[in-house]
C-alpha cells in the first residue's frame, strides 16, 4: 500500500474512531438511546483498525485496546464505564499518531532546532500528554458516576494552564518552525474550545435540564474535543521528540 493511500486510510480510521467516542458519549448522555449506533460503529472500527495491522505492528496494539474496550462496554457499573470511555480516547490518540507518521511531512527530514529553555520541551510535552490523559479519565469517571465533579473541574484548571505554558514555550522558542508552531497553536486552540464546552455543559447540567437536545450536543462535543486534545498532546510530544534537540548543559 502506498504511503499516500495509507495516510488517507489512517485519516478515515481516525474519523471513525472519533465517531465511536462521540456515539459512546451520546449513549451516556441520553441513557442508552444510541447504544445500537455505538455498537455498530465500534464493530466497523474493529475491522478498520485490523487493516492497520497489515502495515504496522502498532496496529495490533490498537486492535487489542479496541477489543478490550469493546469487552468493557458489555459490563455495567461506574468503573467499567470509566475504563471503557478512557480506553476509547487513548485509542483515538493512537490512531491519530498513525495519521501523523504516515503523513508526507513526517517522511521528510525534520527541521532540527535546539531547545534552550528549562524545563526541557520533551519533559513538558510528555507531562502535558499525561495530564490530559488523567483529565480525560476524570471526565469519564464523572460521566459514569465513578468520581465527583470537583476533580474534573480542578483538573481542567490545572491542565489548561499547563497547556498554555507548553504552547507559549514552543511558540516563543520556535516562532517560524513549520510544524512545531502550528501544532502548539492547534493544541492551545482545541484546549480552549474544550474548556468552554466543559463549562457550558456543567452550567446546563446545573440548570436541571439534562434531557434537552442542547445538552446532548454540548456533552458529545465536549467528549469529542477531549479526545482531540489528548491526540493533539501526543502529536506535539512526538514532533518535539523528533525535531527538538536536547538542551546543552554548559560544562557538561
Amino acid at each position: 500500500m502506498k504511503r499516500s493511500r495509507l495516510h488517507w486510510y489512517a485519516i478515515f480510521v481516525a474519523c471513525c474512531t472519533l465517531f465511536v467516542v462521540m456515539s459512546g458519549a451520546a449513549v451516556t448522555s441520553s441513557r442508552d438511546h444510541f447504544r445500537n449506533v455505538h455498537m455498530a460503529v465500534a464493530g466497523v472500527d474493529i475491522l478498520l483498525i485490523a487493516g492497520l495491522c497489515v502495515w504496522r505492528r502498532a496496529g495490533w496494539s490498537m486492535l487489542a485496546v479496541l477489543v478490550a474496550d469493546a469487552g468493557l462496554g458489555k459490563f455495567q457499573g461506574p468503573v467499567a464505564g470509566t475504563l471503557h470511555a478512557g480506553l476509547a480516547a487513548l485509542l483515538f490518540a493512537g490512531v491519530a499518531s498513525v495519521v501523523l507518521i504516515t503523513s508526507r511531512s513526517w517522511q521528510r527530514q525534520p527541521e532540527m532546532v535546539q531547545d534552550y529553555g528549562w524545563p526541557s520541551l520533551r519533559s513538558l510535552s510528555g507531562t502535558a500528554a499525561f495530564l490530559v490523559a488523567v483529565q480525560v479519565g476524570f471526565g469519564a469517571g464523572f460521566r459514569h458516576s465513578a468520581v465527583g465533579v470537583m476533580p474534573h473541574l480542578l483538573g481542567a484548571l490545572v491542565v489548561t494552564l499547563f497547556i498554555v505554558i507548553v504552547g507559549a514555550f514552543v511558540t516563543h522558542q520556535f516562532p517560524k518552525h513549520a510544524s512545531l508552531r502550528p501544532m502548539a497553536v492547534w493544541f492551545m486552540t482545541i484546549t480552549g474550545i474544550q474548556a468552554f464546552l466543559g463549562m457550558t455543559a456543567f452550567l446546563v447540567r446545573m440548570m436541571g435540564t439534562p434531557g434537552l437536545l442542547v445538552f446532548l450536543g454540548i456533552s458529545v462535543a465536549h467528549v469529542a474535543t477531549g479526545s482531540l486534545t489528548l491526540a493533539a498532546s501526543v502529536i506535539l510530544a512526538m514532533e518535539i521528540r523528533r525535531s527538538v534537540m536536547g538542551r546543552v548543559v554548559e560544562g557538561g
